[in-house]
């Protein structure tokens, strides 16, 4: 027997989520669909195939304030900004909750990212399996699937006359005592996944880093930096301070890109990858070899918004196939 759950039911029980959590779901912004807060299921766009941006602005947002700092009359005053309510991710592809679980490799280490971890620690996530693959899809072969459920609490799959509804773990199920379930014969569609890739040996990755190739295909790369900002992965932010006014100092953290010119510039000046080229190389070397020799899982889930998104048309399917000589 599957579990279902009918529209109607689904809409309800969103409605009654939001009463208590923040509930995150696929809206409509412009032209793009993005995770966004909603106040009732009206406001979520539920036929979506790959949304613009994955979910990850809501573990480690754009721009987060993570010390205020005030001054009066007795002295400083740190505060450190909480998280408020515990947030519902609904709709979340399974690509981008895997990259949740490859981001907690590096943000939940020690010394664990606690503004992270806060975020993570209250939210539940409830997935959509995906019908077919979308366009730069390779998700299979960076160890995903498109109705893979381990890392969700939830897992819907979409049938005729609804979902048919998976609790992955004790969060997902308690989520689920207020949702009106019923029970069907049927099996859920299995969903279709997109073609595997031939990755390349760790050994061929090594005999080909001092390669002309890289300079090649930097002259492409505009360096405008939205294959990091799309991505579900990268983690790489800057601090700065901002000045509300003469009492009030913000610490703020936001998203920043190993292709920026500066980024590997160290305090003394000395910059180790003044180049575009070795910035982009190392971009595909840390995303495909030294991530995963460090927390044995790829920097990358498959979902393929840096492929479509891309302004010179930089694939990253292209480069695994020509470094493995395809």
């Amino acid at each position: 027997m599957t579990q279902t759950i009918s529209r109607a039911s689904l809409a309800l029980w969103l409605d009654a989520l939001t009463r208590d959590y923040t509930v995150i779901a696929p809206r409509r912004v412009d032209k793009l669909v993005l995770y966004k807060p909603i106040s009732s299921a009206e406001e979520m766009v539920y036929d979506f195939g790959r949304t613009g941006l994955s979910a990850k602005e809501h573990f480690l947002p754009m721009m987060q304030s993570i010390v205020n700092i005030h001054k009066d009359q007795n002295g400083l005053i740190l505060e450190v900004p909480r998280l408020g309510r515990s947030q519902v991710i609904f709709g979340l592809r399974p690509c981008d909750a895997r990259a949740l679980r490859v981001l907690d490799a590096v943000m939940l280490s020690e010394p664990a990212d606690a503004y992270y971890g806060e975020r993570r620690e209250n939210t539940v996530t409830v997935g959509i399996a995906c019908k077919e693959p979308q366009e730069g899809c390779f998700c299979t072969s960076m160890g995903g699937a498109p109705d893979d459920e381990k890392d969700l609490d939830i897992l819907l799959v979409e049938m005729n006359d609804g979902y048919a509804v998976k609790a992955v773990t004790d969060r997902g199920r308690a989520l689920l005592a207020g949702a009106s379930l019923s029970e069907a014969d049927a099996p859920p569609p299995v969903s279709k996944a997109p073609e595997a890739l031939q990755l390349p040996t760790l050994e061929t990755w090594q005999g080909r880093f001092n390669e002309a190739y890289w300079a090649r295909l930097s002259d492409r790369c505009l360096g405008c930096r939205l294959c990091a900002y799309v991505c579900p992965t990268c983690y790489c932010f800057d601090v700065r301070d901002y000045a509300e006014n003469s009492s009030e100092i913000k610490r703020l953290r936001c998203w920043d890109s190993c292709q920026a010119s500066g980024c590997y510039r160290l305090a003394g000046g000395h910059n180790p990858r003044p180049t575009k080229r070795e910035r982009l190389r190392q971009r595909f070397y840390h995303k495909l070899v030294y991530y995963g020799q460090r927390f044995q899982v790829d920097l990358c889930v498959g979902c393929g918004r840096c492929v479509v998104q891309c302004p010179a048309n930089i694939d990253i399917r292209e480069i695994i196939a020509d470094v493995a000589g395809q």
